[in-house]
């Protein structure tokens, strides 16, 4: 258990196998990341599958595993044809409550060399047209995720075509930023580029595979950035699950939570961070 009081805590990123895109085992499936949850006190985790939308698993789980929400998701990666909205509408219109945006498919890990690691076909997804105005697709997503009261999540895109989401759509819908500070998949961003787009209007993720590993930031350098960013647009998830070299997604969040804790975070503010706005980012809280 954690240091500090952890029930209800919502874990946003929460990957389960089986998945044969990402080509690892995991270390969980759907069934035992929601035990793991219920046992721990969370109130509610999102589970996220780069091969399908993961709805009916989801509901599935939630049928089968009480005291715990589980809410399915959908990537708009080659598995679903990239950017297609009807895709996207009918995952909503079936309870996804995340859209992501390209992450494995996307133009940035094609040029980062994920996409090739994975073997995930090219070429590679982008949200920006030459024009550098979003996609129309992606416009149409962003209205469905918006219609349905939903989270659009940034995925694995460039640090530019983040600008350009958080610009038209940040004021107007839930918008979380993923991946930040990652080292490798994604768009590496800065914590100068966080900082601006949370005063955008965006949520910024920082999840538990960003620092508690051998490579990226130290715990310390991600305590730091929050200090920056602010606990208001703070969310911490896991981002674990998709392999067992990583600890499994429940007690990883609380691994994670104690670290940060032991840096100088306060319980308020942890509890602000995984509980609280991920919890109004889900509807789940006023």
């Amino acid at each position: 258990m954690s240091a500090i009081v952890l029930d209800g805590a919502i874990d946003l990123h929460c990957h389960f196998g089986p998945e044969s895109v990402v080509g690892t085992p995991h270390s969980v499936d759907a069934f035992e990341a929601a035990e793991d949850a219920a046992a721990l006190g969370f109130a509610a985790i999102v589970l996220k599958s780069h091969d399908f939308p993961s709805n009916a698993v989801a509901y599935a789980v939630g049928r089968t595993v009480p005291g715990v929400g589980v809410r399915g998701s959908v990537c708009c990666d080659f598995c679903i044809g990239g950017l297609n909205p009807g895709a996207v509408e009918t995952a909503l219109r079936d309870g996804a409550a995340i859209v992501w945006l390209p992450t494995i498919s996307s133009q940035q890990d094609v040029v980062n060399g994920v996409a090739a690691m994975l073997g995930v076909p090219g070429p590679g997804i982008e949200v920006v047209a030459d024009d550098g105005r979003l996609r129309p697709e992606v416009e149409e997503i962003l209205d469905l995720v918006e219609q349905h009261g939903a989270i659009a999540a940034t995925g694995h895109i460039s640090a530019d075509e983040h600008f350009a989401v958080a610009r038209r759509f940040a004021e107007r819908g839930r918008l979380v930023v993923t991946h930040a500070m990652n080292v490798g998949a994604g768009p590496q961003l800065t914590v100068g580029q966080c900082v601006e787009l949370a005063r955008l209007g965006a949520h910024i993720e920082i999840s538990a595979a960003t620092c508690m590993g051998s490579h990226g930031p130290s715990v310390a350098e991600v305590f730091a950035a929050i200090g920056q960013i602010g606990t208001d647009r703070v969310v911490l998830s896991t981002d674990y699950g998709w392999t067992r070299d990583l600890p499994r997604p429940g007690p990883g969040l609380h691994a994670y939570v104690d670290a940060l804790w032991r840096e100088g975070a306060t319980e308020a503010q942890l509890r602000q961070m995984v509980c609280e706005n991920p919890g109004r980012l889900l509807g789940l809280a006023g």
